[in-house]
């Protein structure tokens, strides 16, 4: 089984054809100003894709948006324009199966109050509307959640984040944040039981380990909070240091997360393990505890020869897949990397000096870690990813995993290239593959992309997205481009 883009199935299996044979691939090119991050997409199932982006207003007291409806062959089905008063940003977004949910937000000068503007599509209609949020004042909103019922609006900032719920048909906000500061850990709809689970973490605590879990039922504007602490039995060598849910049915959820041990409470390498709790209705049950130096997975030893190094290694949560009987967890380890110039001009003395400048490089990852748990948070396999020579300016998710049946595909974007991997628990099935990116021309040389993800579409098919820098030798001075891209792929 092999990832392989739509258009270029047939060369794969016939090896006698050459590059210049096959057709395009699936893809499209929004060009943009070099190095500017434009544009923003949602992918929406089979209803397709969303990409919208702000272009020049008509008039100095209004911002114009464009937003295009791709089907599933990544060509234009409609679009809609939309004018907002000036000054008015992209926030955040979230989709449904039936919804694409769109927040806006103006919130400069400071002087005046922070305006939101909530666009919902129904995409099956292929019509939108505009509501104006007038209780949501926060300006720091940066993530959505949805759901058909209700959405929760997230503001994540240095100090506190706060979470607003929304619901679509009472038109009412009922606000979660402002009682003390929180840091928000995850947010997952649990539709069978008509309420939001929020994990919550306090930001200044004597207690390093606490971890709160708030349950809002959106049917009655109603929430209670518990500390995992409370309600779990003494683990007095572990401290609780991140927390993500999978609901499993109407009687149960999995809560995962990371731990560190009492002897590292003062360390900055916050890496010891994962830890799974059941939830049965709102009641805890026992804890289970995984050390990453235990798991069965093979590994380079590399974690090993830097866990001495005092590099300040932690943990980015990732994402969560699963299936009726598998749950599988991501962790990816890295670290801040600098650079020291020891030899440096001062320019208020006027002379150089042998003071230390340090320049931050970007973020370093070194592995990742899949753990996946049976229904009873039990380990049943896990999996060792190296990342090597990944460093990125902006620390986001990498690593994914998407099960097809009982097998897992895990994989991630590098450069102008996708890693991937089959897993049947501890079987590999495909040893980790790469392919590259391809673009719409034959003599197309990517000089570097910015911010490449891989994401699931729908059914075996995935969207590879980001932004690239293209030269093209045989067209001259004009052979260059920076575009927002996205390709269209199938899993077979």
């Amino acid at each position: 089984m092999k990832i392989k883009y739509l258009a270029t199935i047939l060369l794969f299996l016939i090896q006698s054809l050459s590059w210049a044979q096959h057709d395009a691939p699936i893809r499209i090119e929004l060009e943009t100003a070099k190095d500017h991050d434009d544009f923003h997409s949602e992918l929406v199932g089979t209803h397709g894709a969303f990409v919208f982006y702000e272009t020049a207003a008509a008039t100095e007291d209004s911002t114009s948006w464009i937003f295009i409806n791709y089907d599933t062959n990544l060509q234009k089905n409609y679009i809609f324009a939309l004018q907002l008063p000036a000054l008015t940003t992209f926030s955040a977004c979230a989709s449904t199966e039936n919804f694409l949910y769109i927040l806006f937000q103006k919130s400069f000068p400071k002087k005046e109050p922070v305006k939101s503007f909530l666009m919902t599509i129904d995409l099956n209609a292929e019509k939108y509307r505009i509501d104006t949020l007038s209780e949501l004042k926060n300006g720091n909103i940066n993530k959505l959640v949805a759901n058909d019922e209700c959405l929760a609006a997230i503001a994540i900032t240095n100090k506190q984040d706060s979470i607003y719920f929304f619901h679509q048909e009472k038109y009412d906000l009922f606000c979660l944040g402002n009682i003390f500061p929180y840091k928000y850990e995850f947010c997952v709809a649990d539709t069978f039981n008509q309420r939001w689970l929020i994990g919550l973490k306090e930001y200044q605590s004597n207690d390093a380990g606490e971890i709160f879990l708030c349950e809002y039922e959106w049917a009655n504007n109603k929430a209670d909070i518990r500390s995992f602490l409370s309600s779990t039995p003494s683990k007095g060598d572990y401290i609780y240091n991140s927390a993500n849910a999978i609901v499993i049915n109407k009687d149960t959820t999995l809560l995962m997360g990371t731990y560190n041990t009492l002897q590292d409470r003062y360390s900055t390498n916050l890496h010891s393990g994962v830890y799974t709790i059941l939830l049965h209705d709102f009641e805890f049950d026992s804890t289970r505890f995984y050390n990453y130096t235990q798991l069965k997975a093979a590994n380079d030893g590399q974690y090993e020869k830097l866990k001495g190094r005092n590099l300040n290694l932690q943990l980015l949560i990732g994402n969560t897949g699963h299936t009726s009987k598998q749950f599988s967890f991501i962790t990816e380890v890295y670290y801040p990397e600098y650079d020291y110039n020891y030899n440096t001009y001062d320019n208020f003395y006027g002379a150089y000096t042998s003071t230390p400048q340090q320049t931050f490089v970007g973020y370093r990852f070194i592995n990742a870690y899949v753990t996946t748990f049976n229904r009873k948070g039990e380990l049943i396999w896990d999996h060792y990813i190296p990342l090597t020579n990944i460093i990125t300016k902006q620390l986001y998710r990498r690593v994914c995993i998407d099960f097809q049946d009982e097998n897992a595909i895990i994989f991630y974007p590098k450069a102008n290239h996708l890693f991937y991997t089959l897993v049947n628990g501890y079987e590999t099935i495909e040893k980790m593959e790469t392919m590259s990116i391809e673009t719409n021309f034959r003599q197309d040389a990517v000089d570097y992309n910015i911010d490449t993800r891989l994401e699931h579409w729908y059914g075996d098919n995935y969207v590879a997205s980001g932004y690239q820098y293209i030269i093209n030798k045989g067209k001259g001075a004009k052979g260059k481009r920076y575009v927002f891209f996205m390709n269209k792929l199938v899993y077979e």
